[in-house]
């Protein structure tokens, strides 16, 4: 999860949790990688026919970085450049001069490309990390929340089905610096697998995937405890997929009923 120093203030920077395995940076990955596997066997057959149009290979690395983002457009650039070579060299009767010029092309779209696809990824990371967060208290905001929800549903890893969701509501006319506190108490109860967000304006949500029940309730009540030893009159919602609900908006209608009735 988010995990915050005791020692940051208002401004600190977040240290956010490795992105999680299933998460795919490439909307509908496989269906371009299939997609360019076919434009490119293509490609290939038509420079081995017809050599004059060896210059096309260029459009490999600038194709497969373009469609697949810097990871698998860095395999396909390379492994499809390389063979797309290796057709034009096993052809019978190339031209050795032809055929370092157009390596030369090659390797010098490739470069350019996974050039601007690292500087495209980084911008894009950071834009997504200012969009992810809460600028008071640097915890994740309601807008990741969904997507978290659903990639910790969808993929277990052998691990128990299970997502705990733990709504935290601070005492009301919370100020800005009681917020940032209970924030801080979050990343200090919560374990580095929970994710922590700030939802709306005087809530906070934590989900907590792959514990038992028991388990659950108890890092609920420890968080609880630990949030009402500096400010009174916090209340805590608890709600469990999938034996609550199955929805994220049931389980906060749950979690929310179980904060009015406290």
């Amino acid at each position: 999860m988010t995990r915050l120093d005791a020692q940051d203030g208002p401004n600190h920077t977040c240290r956010m949790n490795k992105p999680l395995p299933w998460a795919d940076d490439t909307p509908r990955l496989s269906l371009w990688c299939a997609v360019l596997f076919c434009c490119f066997s293509a490609l290939l057959a038509a420079v081995y026919l017809q050599p004059q149009l060896a210059s096309l290979l260029c459009v490999v690395p600038v194709a497969s970085y373009l469609m697949l983002g810097l990871q698998m457009g860095m395999v396909y650039g390379i492994g499809w450049s390389v063979l797309g070579m290796a057709v034009l060299w096993l052809r019978p009767g190339n031209d050795g001069a032809a055929l370092l010029g157009t390596a030369a092309a090659v390797l010098g779209a490739g470069v350019l490309s996974h050039l601007f696809e690292t500087r495209r990824a980084a911008l894009a990371a950071a834009l997504r990390r200012i969009a992810a967060l809460d600028p008071l208290t640097g915890l994740h905001n309601h807008l990741y929340l969904e997507s978290i929800f659903s990639q910790l549903t969808r993929s277990h890893r052998g691990k128990p089905q299970s997502v705990t969701m733990m709504l935290v509501a601070p005492a009301p006319g919370a100020s800005n610096e009681q917020m940032v506190d209970i924030a801080r108490l979050i990343g200090e109860v919560c374990r580095p697998s929970d994710w922590a967000f700030r939802f709306g304006d005087e809530r906070f949500c934590v989900l907590v995937p792959w514990v038992t029940q028991v388990q659950g309730q108890q890092i609920a009540e420890r968080l609880l405890a630990r949030v009402n030893a500096e400010q009174q009159q916090a209340r805590l919602g608890l709600a469990r997929w999938p034996d609550d609900a199955q929805t994220l908006a049931e389980l906060h209608k749950i979690a929310s009923s179980q904060i009015k009735q406290a």
